[in-house]
C-alpha cells in the first residue's frame, strides 16, 4: 500500500510540473498573441483562429487541471494515515479526461472558425439520436464512474464476477480489467458488475477453499477414512490453514456414487500457497478415488 501511494504521489508531482508548463505557455500566448496576429500578414485570420483555439483549450485545461490537483491533494492529505484507496483519484482523472475531450472538440471548432454555440444548436436533433443509439455506452460510462467512486471495489482487490475471477488492474469508463491466475487480461463490462453477483475476496478476513467430488459406492467406502486422509493432507500447511474450520459434508447419495463437499478456511492471501494447498488436496482426493 505504501509503495502504491508513493507511486501515485510521484505521478501527481509529474502532473503538477506539466501544469506549470501549460500555465507558462498560456501566459506567453496572452502576452504575445496579439502581436503575433498583427505580424502574420495575409495569414492573420488563420493565425487568429489558431491562437483562439489554443488559448481556449489551454485556459479551460488549466482550470480543469487545477481543480483536479487541488481535489487529489486534499484527498491524499486526508488519507495520509489510511490504506491507499486510489479509486477516488482514478474517478477524478476519468472525469478530467471527459471534460478535456469536450474542451478539445470546442477548440477544434474554433480552429476551423466555427461558432460552437451555433454548431451545437444546429445538431440538437442529431445529438439526441446519437444519445439514444449510444445509450448502452453512456450507461456503461456512468456505471464505471460509480465503481470508481465506490469503496466496495478497489484496485488490487481479488474478485469474482460470475464465471470471471481475478485481480483488479484498472477501471476504465467501459470495462473493469482483471488479471486471472493464468496472467490473462479479462475485460468485464461495467454494466455486468452492477447486475451480477460480485464476490470480493480481499474484503474477507479469511479465504475459503471448497472441493466438491464424487466417490463410487463400493464395499469398504468409509466417510471417516476419507475425512482423515484429507485432514492429513493439509497437516503440512499449519500456519496457513484454519483446521478448526474443516468439514466434510455429504451432499447427495445416488445409486452408484456419493457426492461430497470439503471446505476449510485459509489464514493467508498468498496465491502461491493457495495453489499449492489446492494441488495437494486434489491429489489426495484422486488417490482416494483410485484406492476405491
Amino acid at each position: 500500500m505504501i509503495a502504491a501511494k508513493t507511486e501515485l504521489q510521484e505521478k501527481e508531482n509529474v502532473k503538477r510540473t506539466v501544469f506549470i508548463i501549460k500555465l507558462v505557455v498560456f501566459i506567453l500566448l496572452l502576452v504575445f498573441g496579439a502581436r503575433l496576429v498583427r505580424s502574420s500578414g495575409e495569414w492573420e485570420d488563420s493565425v487568429r483562429n489558431i491562437l483562439q483555439a489554443l488559448t481556449f483549450f489551454l485556459g479551460a485545461n488549466i482550470i480543469i487541471s487545477l481543480a483536479r490537483i487541488i481535489t487529489v491533494r486534499l484527498y491524499l492529505r486526508k488519507k495520509s494515515h489510511d490504506p491507499m484507496r486510489s479509486n477516488f483519484v482514478l474517478g477524478i482523472n476519468r472525469i478530467a479526461e471527459i471534460l478535456n475531450v469536450g474542451i478539445f472538440i470546442i477548440a477544434l471548432m474554433l480552429f476551423f472558425g466555427t461558432n460552437p454555440l451555433e454548431f451545437f444548436t444546429s445538431i440538437t436533433i442529431v445529438a439526441a439520436a446519437i444519445a439514444i443509439v449510444s445509450k448502452d455506452y453512456i450507461t456503461n460510462m456512468i456505471n464505471g464512474l460509480i465503481i470508481m467512486f465506490s469503496d466496495q471495489l478497489t484496485l488490487g482487490d481479488s474478485i469474482k464476477i460470475g464465471d470471471y475471477e481475478g485481480k483488479i488492474m484498472d477501471v476504465t469508463l467501459l470495462n473493469m480489467i482483471l488479471t486471472n491466475e493464468d496472467a490473462d487480461l479479462v475485460m468485464v463490462p461495467n454494466n455486468l458488475l452492477l447486475t451480477s453477483l460480485v464476490v470480493n475476496h480481499s474484503k474477507q478476513h479469511v479465504r475459503k477453499l471448497t472441493f466438491e467430488f464424487d466417490m463410487k459406492i463400493v464395499p469398504g467406502l468409509d466417510v471417516n477414512e476419507i475425512e482423515n486422509k484429507i485432514r492429513k493432507a493439509i497437516d503440512g500447511f499449519d500456519p496457513h490453514v484454519n483446521k478448526s474450520s474443516f468439514y466434510l459434508k455429504t451432499l447427495a447419495i445416488h445409486k452408484e456414487d456419493v457426492k461430497f463437499k470439503c471446505q476449510f478456511l485459509l489464514n493467508t492471501f498468498k496465491k502461491e500457497k493457495e495453489r499449492e494447498i489446492r494441488r495437494k488436496v486434489n491429489q489426495t482426493i484422486i488417490e482416494i478415488a483410485r484406492e476405491n
